[in-house]
Order: C-alpha cells, then sequence, then structure tokens
C-alpha cells in the first residue's frame, strides 16, 4: 500500500535527517561561538583589573616624582634666594644676554645683538637664576610624566596581548 509512496518517503526521511544535522550543527556551532565570546568576556574582564592595578601604580609614582621635583625646586629656589643679594651686587646682566635668553626661551635664534659691549639691561642675576630654577623644574617634571605614560603604554601593551593568545 506504500509502495507508491516509497521514493517520497525515502526524500522525506532524507531531509528529516538532513535538517536534523543541520540543526545540530548550528546549535554546536552557535554554541561554540557562546563559549568562546564568554572566554573572552573573562580575559577581557581580567585585562581591565590588570590594567587598572597599571594605572594606579603608573599615578602613583607620577605623583611621587613630580612630589620630590617640586620639592627639590623649592629646596633650591631657597638656596637662590639666599645668593640673590650677592649675585646682584657683584654680577651684572648685559643686553644681549636677556635678548638670548628671551629668544631662546620662544625657541627662536636670537638676532644679531646690536650691542655687544656689555651695557648693563635691567634684569638682575637672581631674577635669572630663579627663573632657570623653575624651568629645570618643569622640564624634569615632563620627563618624568613622559617616562611614566611611555611605561603606561609598554604595560598596556603587554596585557592586551597577553589577552588575545
Amino acid at each position: 500500500m506504500l509502495q507508491p509512496y516509497t521514493l517520497l518517503i525515502k526524500i522525506l526521511i532524507a531531509g528529516l535527517i538532513l535538517g536534523t544535522v543541520f540543526f545540530f550543527g548550528h546549535h554546536m556551532n552557535e554554541q561554540k561561538w557562546l563559549d568562546r565570546i564568554k572566554e573572552m568576556e573573562q580575559k577581557v574582564a581580567v585585562a581591565e583589573q590588570k590594567s587598572h592595578e597599571v594605572n594606579t601604580v603608573v599615578e602613583t609614582k607620577i605623583v611621587e616624582k613630580v612630589k620630590y621635583i617640586k620639592d627639590t625646586k623649592n629646596a633650591n629656589k631657597e638656596t637662590a634666594n639666599l645668593i640673590a643679594k650677592q649675585l646682584n651686587t657683584s654680577c651684572s646682566v648685559p643686553e644681549s644676554t636677556v635678548m638670548l635668553i628671551n629668544s631662546a626661551s620662544q625657541n627662536e635664534v636670537a638676532r644679531s645683538p646690536a650691542i655687544v659691549d656689555g651695557s648693563p639691561s635691567e634684569v638682575r642675576a637672581s631674577d635669572i637664576l630663579e627663573n632657570v630654577v623653575e624651568n629645570y623644574a618643569r622640564c624634569n617634571e615632563y620627563r618624568e610624566k613622559i617616562i611614566s605614560w611611555q611605561e603606561w603604554y609598554r604595560q598596556q601593551k603587554k596585557i592586551f596581548e597577553e589577552s588575545q593568545k
């Protein structure tokens, strides 16, 4: 009685088997991706924690180094204040020197001074000394910040690369 329908039944059974295999494979593949997503989320969480720890360490180092630089600057300023009177009485600053300092501070080439005869300026030598102390302190502060940011970058890169494994 089913003889005329055997081909249709075989096609239906084959289709059912193929459909089952397809859906089972799809489910397995989807589960594989969900497991991979969970794994990556865990790696990201670990990387974020490590990154936060690195940020805290680098920030602490920067604060400590900047404090040390400022303390050193203040100590040097005190010393400069002690020698200021002596420096101002024994040292006059020529106009050509002031012109050169001003040009250098603006990252410009100094004009050839018209007067190189050593004519004194109104600038006191102690003001120049104080300015030098301040500028070196600022330069050292920026230097330490750059070094710290470079260290931060290297550590963040390492954390990222480890999380990709």
